[in-house]
């Protein structure tokens, strides 16, 4: 009986490695027809090598150092914790220290998309993805949230039915919005939801990245392949306020929602200060590599965090000029 139960076990272990890594070649498929004509070869090679990584590893590991890394799917600098930068990946929630070791902070290693902290309740994080193998959650988890800083989660809604690979919060935590094959928005922090009819998002071929107005629950930008895109009515009509090729990553300042930052496939690093009227380049290029998630800390607008498509993790400390790598090619922190 129990050889039976091991053998089972290990079974279900190798069927959800299986599933995830299927999961995988399909968001890779997207990434590759979402930046065709506007990376570059080069950068969809990147992505790709990235979609077709498997881990094996699905035992709890709160606390446990982290050398390596898979994926960046999501970065956060919470207003409440604004020294503790947290990165989202393929295994686990982990917490970013610039000067020392990274640590594992969920107690599950939970695939984790779409993932952004409450913009003023402390402890409250929201995220989309995969569950850990052996976590009992339907795959993929739907919107999820933890009320103890990303160490554990409950579904909150949607589950078994979507995988929000962008995903923002704004107007104090209230608005929230998620993209998966169409527009979703939640007005209560995500316990319900409604699907928003956005034929100009459709027509940009979807969001790969949303950003919220700290202030007004109707106000939304959506990173897309036409571009960057703004939307001051909920996500139903949309306008285009950045046309310099496809937009990766788009981030408000939470302190000054005028300031904005986006990563274009054409002229890198862009940064507003009109709220989305006018923009500038600050320099910064990643060559074959893209930015996936921008995060701006809280209290110092100068230091500004990026993660990227290639598995790496940058800081700046100019207001994204000048940058240094702190993690690259999925290999975390100094040792």
């Amino acid at each position: 009986m129990g050889s039976k139960s091991t053998q089972d076990r290990a079974r279900a272990r190798r069927e959800a490695v299986e599933q995830r890594r299927q999961e995988e070649q399909r968001r890779s498929t997207r990434r590759r027809l979402l930046w065709a004509g506007g990376a570059g070869a080069a950068a969809l090679a990147v992505v790709a090598a990235a979609g077709w990584f498997v881990t094996t590893r699905n035992e709890p590991a709160h606390g446990a150092g982290v050398e390596e890394f898979t994926h960046v799917h999501g970065l956060s600098i919470p207003t409440w914790a604004p020294d503790d930068p947290l990165l989202a990946t393929h295994e686990g929630l982990v917490a970013i220290d610039p000067e020392a070791e990274w640590r594992v902070v969920s107690d599950e290693l939970h695939d984790f998309m779409g993932f952004t902290a409450h913009p003023t309740d402390e402890g409250v994080l929201f995220s989309s993805g995969h569950p850990a193998p052996g976590s009992g959650l339907s795959n993929p988890v739907g919107f999820m949230a933890s009320e103890d800083g990303g160490a554990t989660w409950e579904v909150r809604s949607l589950e078994g039915e979507v995988d929000f690979h962008a995903m923002t919060v704004g107007a104090g935590g209230d608005a929230v919005y998620g993209w998966f094959d169409t527009l979703y928005r939640s007005a209560d922090e995500g316990h319900t939801w409604e699907r928003v009819d956005a034929p100009a998002l459709a027509e940009a071929q979807g969001a790969t990245s949303l950003a919220g107005h700290p202030d007004d629950p109707d106000g939304v930008w959506a990173g897309t392949q036409a571009g960057l895109l703004r939307s001051t009515d909920g996500g139903q009509s949309w306008e285009p306020v950045l046309e310099r090729g496809p937009v990766s990553a788009v981030h408000v300042d939470p302190a000054d929602p005028e300031r904005m930052l986006a990563y274009t496939a054409a002229s890198g690093l862009m940064e507003s200060t009109d709220g989305g009227s006018e923009w500038t380049g600050l320099g910064w290029t990643l060559g074959e590599d893209m930015v996936g998630h921008l995060a701006i800390h809280p209290e110092d607008p100068d230091t500004v965090y990026a993660g990227t498509y290639g598995e790496g993790v940058y800081r700046s400390q100019d207001g994204g000029r000048t940058w240094e790598p702190l993690a690259e090619g999925g290999v975390a922190g100094r040792h």
